[in-house]
Order: structure tokens, then C-alpha cells, then sequence
């Protein structure tokens, strides 16, 4: 996700110092040693079980969303359109399983596809006004020169959906589907690009490759930045930006998931109730944002564990490595992860979207309590990169 203004982060400044001076002293592995050996088989593990097939099956969802809003554009039926927003849901949920490995090719050094794809709050005036002119907006012209607050995830929610219903079509004007459709392009041509990115061009199927090149900008845009191609093998080896230095690519495992744990609860869930301002909460069109903030710890577990969805961590995972130099604390990481999704959910008591736990400041209880679990969960995470990793 990317907000689009500050971010807080409750007072981790500390500890993110903290684990900025640990990171400097930790740089001397590269030597060919058993340790980058070891590191390299968690960063295999997490690459190959974890990031690769996220993104693989992002792009495929993206593919099934762009086929389900052709359909909605060609003929607008209730049943298409219920089609369109369950494929928006399914691509929604695989982006978000993505969100604890946020660097790399989808990071603001490189494409930032995280702010093109994912930011808000929308930009309504902008988007309303353009449909109001007939939504003659191309899909080319929308990924090349269009914000980024008025394509991506919540433009096209904000098409689909109202009030967590998927919306009537006769309430849809033509040229909101052709809006739709034009989003929609930007938003595969995104997705593909991350998952392209991170396999390299030569190793994703047909179909992949042959929408990767139907917009010359998005070729253009990955060959601009070589360090980025094929970033799962860069990683994988420590090479390019890491420089032989195995402990810094491993240190991207638990920075991303303290990155996005502590998003989730400064920026996704304390920030908008403390506001009140419906506007602020990510995915409030679908109703979907409890399910975007669990999804987001699930994401965090995937990759602490070396897979996806599984039930006890991988040999190769970080989870496993943690554990054997300090077994309390990834049993005091596993604890917390569940206890951020049991808590997460309980925001939602009495039935509520959390679009509506902000608009009648109700719930302020199990906000507090999930707000400071996410915070913990962060605090955790970057004690890997500080006192594990060598």
C-alpha cells in the first residue's frame, strides 16, 4: 500500500536507529562461509516458495480482472458485473499477500509500483471530471501519465463497488466502463511488470510475456533499470545492490515485515480512526479493509515461514534460522502474528466494516488493542536484523 501523505510510525524511530547502526556492523559475510551458504538457502526458500509465486498469482488475477471488465464493457448484465468485482477481490487479495516484501522492483528506488498501484485517497474530483468528458482515457496514457491517485486498486473498487456491495450495472454510465477498462490495463500492466521483475522475462509464460510487451513504455520502464531485472536471482545471491553481502538481502526478509506491521497499524488502522476521516481507510468502497490489514499479516507469515500458507515454517525459513539462535523470540513472533490477526478481526465486533468502526467512532477498545499488536509485531521483526543476522 502507499498512502498517499506521512506516514506514522508510534514511535519506532528508536528502534529503526537501532537497526540501522546493527546493519552496518552485520555487513561481512560474502565470504564464501557456511553462514552464506545457510542465508543463501533462506533467501532460495523465500524467493522461490514466497515472492515468486505472490506475484505470479497477482498477475494471473490481474489477467482474469482485465477479461471480467471487457466482458462488463461488452455487455453490462448484473451478473457480469458481480463477476468484475469478485475478479477485483481475487486480484485485491493476491496484492496484498504481497505487501511484507514491498523493495525491490515494486520499491520507490525502482518502478515504486507499490504508489502506482496502491495509493490513496483517490483523487475523486480528478476521476469524476474525467468521466463527466466520456472516460476517453486510454489504457497506455493512464499507466504513462496519469497520478497515481486516480488508477490502481481503489479507482477501479471505486467503479465496482458501494457501500460493500458490488454496484447495480444500471448504475453504470459508458463512459465509467471505459474508465474501468483503462484502469484496469494500467493495473495488469503493474502487476506484470512486478512479476516479471522479480522471475526475468525469459522464465514466465507465454501469456505474461506477451502482455509485458503490449506497452512499450512498460519494457522501456524495466530495461531502464537493469539492477531490477531478474531481482529474485540478484537477491537470491546476494549480487547487484548487495554486493556479495548475504546478511544485507537476508535483512530484507524482516525489514519488509516490520515495514508493513508497522503500517498496518500506524497508518492503516490508528491514523483514519484517530481522524475520523472515512476517506483515509484503504479499500472502504468494498468494505474489504479488516481483510486487507489480516491479509497483510498473512503476508508477513508466508514470508517468515518460506512459503505460502503453511501450517508450520519451511527448513530453509527465517522462522526455522531465528529459531535455532533464539528460540523465545520466534516463538514470541509466531504468538504475535496470531495475535494481530485475532485482533485485527475483533475491530470489526458487532458485524462492522472498518469504514464504519471510523465513521461512528465505535470499537476504539479493539482498535487500541490491534494498533499496539502490530506495533509489537514490528518491534519483533526488527530484532532479527539486529541481534540474529551477523
Amino acid at each position: 500500500m502507499k498512502k498517499n501523505f506521512k506516514i506514522l510510525l508510534l514511535g519506532a524511530t528508536a528502534a529503526v536507529l537501532s537497526g540501522t547502526f546493527a546493519s552496518c556492523e552485520k555487513d561481512k559475510t560474502g565470504d564464501g562461509s557456511s553462514t552464506d551458504a545457510r542465508y543463501q538457502a533462506i533467501l532460495t526458500q523465500y524467493v522461490d516458495a514466497t515472492v515468486v509465486p505472490t506475484y505470479k498469482a497477482l498477475a494471473e488475477a490481474a489477467l482474469e480482472m482485465r477479461a471480467a471488465n471487457e466482458t462488463l464493457k461488452n455487455n453490462p448484465t448484473d451478473a457480469a458485473m458481480q463477476a468484475a468485482s469478485d475478479a477485483w477481490m481475487k486480484a485485491r487479495v493476491q496484492w496484498e499477500l504481497s505487501e511484507a516484501f514491498l523493495f525491490g522492483p515494486v520499491g520507490e528506488d525502482a518502478f515504486d509500483i507499490d504508489g502506482h498501484i496502491d495509493s490513496w485517497p483517490l483523487e475523486l474530483e480528478a476521476i469524476t471530471t474525467s468521466i463527466a468528458n466520456g472516460g476517453d482515457v486510454t489504457g497506455s496514457s493512464a499507466w504513462s501519465e496519469l497520478d497515481a491517485e486516480v488508477i490502481g486498486f481503489h479507482t477501479t473498487e471505486y467503479l465496482l463497488y458501494r457501500d460493500g456491495q458490488s454496484r447495480p450495472v444500471a448504475d453504470l454510465s459508458q463512459a465509467e466502463l471505459k474508465y474501468l477498462t483503462a484502469a484496469t490495463d494500467a493495473l495488469v500492466w503493474d502487476c506484470v511488470l512486478a512479476y516479471v521483475a522479480w522471475v526475468g522475462e525469459e522464465n514466465v509464460a507465454a501469456d505474461i510475456k506477451t502482455v509485458f510487451n503490449e506497452n512499450a513504455n512498460v519494457v522501456a520502464e524495466l530495461n531502464s533499470k537493469s539492477t531490477y531485472k531478474n531481482f529474485g536471482a540478484s537477491l537470491k545471491n546476494a549480487t547487484g545492490k548487495y554486493e556479495g553481502k548475504f546478511a544485507s538481502a537476508l535483512s530484507e526478509i524482516s525489514d519488509g515485515a516490520a515495514d508493513i506491521a508497522d503500517e498496518v497499524g500506524a497508518t492503516k488502522i490508528a491514523e483514519p480512526f484517530e481522524t475520523g476521516k472515512v476517506e483515509e481507510v484503504e479499500s472502504w468502497y468494498s468494505w474489504h479493509s479488516l481483510d486487507d490489514y489480516q491479509n497483510n499479516i498473512k503476508s508477513i507469515k508466508n514470508a517468515y515461514y518460506g512459503g505460502r500458507d503453511l501450517s508450520a515454517p519451511n527448513s530453509n525459513s527465517l522462522s526455522t534460522f531465528v529459531a535455532e539462535k533464539n528460540a523465545t523470540l520466534d516463538t514470541q513472533i509466531k504468538d504475535k502474528m496470531a495475535d494481530c490477526l485475532t485482533k485485527i478481526a475483533a475491530i470489526g465486533t458487532g458485524n462492522k466494516s472498518f469504514y464504519e468502526v471510523v465513521r461512528d467512532q465505535t470499537n476504539a477498545e479493539q482498535v487500541d488493542a490491534a494498533v499496539d499488536a502490530c506495533a509489537e509485531l514490528g518491534a519483533l521483526f526488527k530484532r532479527i536484523s539486529s541481534e540474529v543476522i551477523q
